[in-house]
């Protein structure tokens, strides 16, 4: 699992390595620089005919900019240098850094009027302004730099962070740079891939500085970034010997008069994920539709003249519930007032829930927070958490963090349904889910991931692995349907139809089950 760095916790991990370990911090700027240059060399051709402008800030990333500016120039680039400040102002390795290219004679312009700031003639931009990013907002001179810097044609590559990009929330309090790439060093930050912040940061690399191994021990952050070989660890294997009761009994209660296709999709997802009896609790009147896939189990129940859940419909589900590992409510069931008396019973059952859609909205609506059974997964789109919360026109941040506080105080698992989804745990850990793609913005997309996640719980996945790995899978779907499909045209049976793929996927190295 690779872990996200927040600003402070980056510092102290590079704290630790000048202080405790003796690493010099001019060796850490070197080996970013070169980072930075690795990643230029492979697309660049004949590094002679590279024009490129590296804009420096006053602190260390400015620092690493110059190292950065003098390893092209001794390369054969032909490279112009811009420091926003005085140099007057630069100390420590930035200082030396900077003389170093002083003593080399290369060009270097002091910014003091942003109207004369032209990029139009170069090939690549270095933003090397800010990095980690400043605490204060970003104004005057240095915002209108940054205006400038975004108006250049030319590829801009960030160093560390995209300058006036928040790294450890994604914020942006007035301005920051528009990067094609962004090279972040030894670990990724939050900021990366959290909104607004991932959009400014194009696309991301990660690069080694030489932090030793045992660095791993000084940071604690919570956030997280899964990879293929985290979610191949949680899918169960499946030996010779083994039959269905193995892989978990999962109950779906899902679908209203006209919300039939819901329910199928929700259901459909779980049995390709590997559950290995699904049962689909539906409105009587609908069960025909429901039934149509041979695969299911499907119980027809009691309903109002609307066609949606009453409290009566508990009675004949009730076995049901005895019966199952793992429940998911609410794909298409509907808000009726009477659909909300079911819900408490069927709540007060204590069963593992997985709580989408239509039940979050009858929680929020009704005050059935109280009933939501410890070690639940409940996955929210922004208006449902806003309703879920009371919490209204916050950030992406803001509901991560609002998030955490009530998943800790009921002991259960949200997932923040966005781009990209946050997977946020009662012990404060953040999951931040690095697949799907913009085709998922559809009907019936959140059913499917519903089904996804509900079936590894009843395969008995812990319930924060369940989440994030049910995520992680949903979206490795949707990015393997887009190969072929338009994301336009994409559809939520598109996704059920390439999970298969996706599992698959995630065994394309070697993976020992064993460990």
């Amino acid at each position: 699992m690779l872990p996200l760095l927040s600003s402070e916790d980056m510092r102290r991990v590079d704290a630790e390595a000048i202080t405790k370990l003796g690493i010099p911090g001019m060796v850490l700027m070197e080996n970013a620089a070169l980072a930075v240059v690795e990643r230029i060399l492979p697309e660049s051709g004949e590094l002679e005919d590279l024009l490129v402008a590296v804009v420096c800030g006053p602190g260390n990333t400015g620092g690493a900019g110059f190292a950065i500016a003098r390893q092209l120039y001794l390369r054969g680039c032909d490279v112009d240098v811009f420091l926003l400040g005085e140099p007057a102002k630069l100390k420590g390795d930035a200082l030396t850094n900077y003389r170093i290219c002083v003593a080399l004679e290369m060009p270097i312009e002091e910014i003091r009027v942003a109207e004369e700031l032209d990029f139009s003639e170069h090939d690549l931009v270095i933003d090397a302004i800010f990095g980690t990013g400043p605490s204060r907002e970003i104004s005057g001179l240095t915002a209108e730099v940054i205006e400038a810097l975004n108006q250049t044609p030319a590829t801009v590559i960030s160093v560390d962070v995209p300058s006036g990009v928040d790294a450890s929330t994604g914020e942006v309090d007035s301005v920051a740079v528009w990067a094609d790439y962004t090279v972040t060093f030894q670990y990724g930050k939050p900021g990366l891939y959290l909104p607004p912040g991932r959009d400014y940061a194009g696309e991301v690399e990660i690069a080694p500085i030489s932090l030793p191994a045992e660095m791993e021990k000084l940071q604690l952050s919570p956030w997280r970034l899964p990879d293929d070989e985290d979610v191949w660890s949680v899918i169960p294997s499946r030996p010779r010997g083994s039959h269905k009761g193995y892989f978990g009994k999962l109950l779906i209660v899902a679908g209203s008069r006209g919300m039939s296709g819901a329910a199928r999709l929700c259901a459909q997802a779980a049995l390709r994920t590997g559950a290995g009896l699904v049962t689909l609790a539906v409105p009587e009147t609908i069960r025909p539709e429901a039934a149509q896939s041979p695969e299911l189990m499907t119980v027809g129940l009691p309903e109002t003249s609307s066609g949606c859940f009453k409290a009566e419909s508990y009675e004949a589900l009730k076995s049901y519930v005895e019966w199952a590992d793992v429940i998911a409510v609410g794909p298409g069931m509907g808000q009726d007032k009477a659909t909300a008396a079911f819900l408490k019973l069927l709540l007060a059952a204590g069963k593992p829930i997985v709580i989408d859609a239509d039940a979050l909205n009858l929680i929020s609506a009704h005050k059935l927070h109280d009933l939501i059974p410890r070690e639940s997964i409940l996955t929210p789109h922004p208006g449902e958490f806003s309703r879920l919360t009371g919490q209204t026109s916050v950030s992406s941040y803001e509901r991560i963090e609002t998030a955490s506080r009530f998943a800790e105080s009921r002991a259960l698992t949200i997932v923040l349904k966005d781009a990209p989804s946050v997977c946020v745990t009662p012990d404060g850990e953040f999951f931040i889910n690095p697949t799907g793609n913009a085709g998922l913005a559809k009907g019936g997309s959140g059913d499917v991931l519903t089904g996804v996640i509900a079936a590894l719980r009843a395969q008995h996945v812990g319930m924060v692995e369940a989440a994030w790995a049910g995520v992680y899978l949903h979206g490795r779907a949707a990015d393997l349907a887009v190969e072929r499909i338009e994301p336009a045209a994409l559809t939520a049976r598109d996704v059920i139809s390439h999970l298969s793929a996706a599992i698959a996927s995630l065994r394309e190295r070697p993976h020992d089950h064993s460990e």
